[in-house]
């Protein structure tokens, strides 16, 4: 199979091509993976990474030209050599088949909107000849007049033995509606199941404002055979740098073989600001005769010393107490709007369509040129 790999989101280089027998999250799909890599672009390696030097970013922004790849990182090796047109995208639209009937296409286009909306794409799939076997990659950029600029890709696939996956993320950094804030989103969701009905499937997204505030979560699921089980956890960070929000929640169930359930789970919440905050949390189960435990708690910082513990449980405990102690939390997210935009060069660099200057246009080009 050809694997084209879309850009990696986090890093300063951006995969774009390999060659494997397996996809993520698919057992392996066909054994002419080489012979079809070879046909499709003879410039096919193990896996490359690209990145721009800055006067060739800054020459891609004023003219809105695609950013050139100048050096390749072979990610076995880690040697740096000059590098051709990335192999993914260099690969030209069109189609063809392999003897055995294994077939392949590529497309790309260019959308336009309103406010100077303009995003590039490219879409590579293929397929076995009796379409047991099928995958799917989508990778695009966008931008528009407001600044909002975005990368993202999507894949899909699924083999003969029933296995199937998808995956999807975006990066973009825009400017807040409600406020006008410029913010860095990372968003991701990844699905995969097995034939035998295994299945898991996971969303996480970070938000990071230039005012300082920080939002990050992540929303999880499993299924193996008869258990099952689920997180989901959040942190929000104001932009003072004293105060956040942090929770979690999980729990797990089995399906025991006379159809009764077991069900167990534990979540927690805080609250800080200025030296003061509380933390709640409750502990559950529900056994295969629907017998129920609960099991409250809960905390009051007060911000001079002073804490106040409280709970109870439906076994009858019962506490609330007093004690003297340090507070602590951490307001300060590990990461931020500065880090967040430095660690995402190829989303700065994203162009922006063109303006149409006019002939009679007296005021010429201006800025547009800059």
């Amino acid at each position: 199979m050809l694997y084209v790999q879309a850009a990696s989101v986090h890093g300063q280089r951006h995969s774009w091509l390999s060659t494997s027998n397996t996809a993520p999250g698919v057992t392996s799909h066909h054994p002419h993976a080489r012979e079809f890599a070879d046909t499709a672009h003879s410039a096919t390696v193990s896996l490359l990474f690209w990145h721009q030097k800055p006067c060739v970013r800054a020459a891609a922004c004023r003219t809105g030209a695609a950013p050139a790849a100048d050096v390749i990182v072979d990610a076995v090796t880690g040697e740096e050599t000059a590098a051709p047109a990335p192999v993914g995208r260099a690969l030209a639209d069109g189609s063809g088949m392999l003897a055995d009937g294994t077939w392949w296409e590529k497309k790309s286009g260019i959308e336009y909107g309103k406010n100077g909306y303009w995003k590039r794409w490219q879409l590579l799939r293929g397929g076995s000849a009796d379409g047991a076997v099928e995958w799917e990659e989508t990778w695009w950029d966008a931008s528009d007049y407001t600044g909002m600029k975005e990368m993202g890709a999507q894949k899909q696939g699924r083999n003969a033995g029933g296995d199937a996956w998808r995956e999807s993320w975006t990066e973009r950094l825009m400017y807040a509606s409600n406020d006008l804030d410029c913010v860095v989103e990372r968003n991701a969701h990844k699905w995969a199941a097995q034939g035998d009905g295994d299945e898991w499937e996971e969303k996480w997204g970070e938000h990071y404002h230039a005012s300082g505030k920080v939002a990050k979560f992540a929303d999880k699921w499993g299924k193996t055979g008869p258990n099952v089980w689920h997180e989901r956890w959040g942190e929000d960070y104001d932009s003072g740098g004293d105060a956040c929000v942090k929770w979690t929640d999980k729990w797990a169930e089995r399906l025991l073989p006379d159809n009764a359930r077991e069900q167990w789970g534990d979540k927690w919440h805080e609250a800080f600001a200025n030296g003061r905050g509380e933390k709640n949390g409750e502990v559950w189960s529900v056994g295969a005769g629907g017998d129920r435990y609960q099991r409250w708690w809960g905390e009051q910082h007060m911000g001079d010393m002073r804490v106040r513990r409280h709970g109870h449980s439906t076994t009858g405990e019962q506490w609330d107490d007093i004690a003297h102690m340090d507070t602590y939390y951490n307001p300060v997210p590990h990461f931020g709007f500065k880090l967040a935009l430095d660690h995402s060069p190829q989303l700065r660099n994203v162009p922006l369509k063109p303006k149409e200057i006019k002939p009679d246009d007296p005021f010429g080009p201006g800025l547009d040129q800059l």
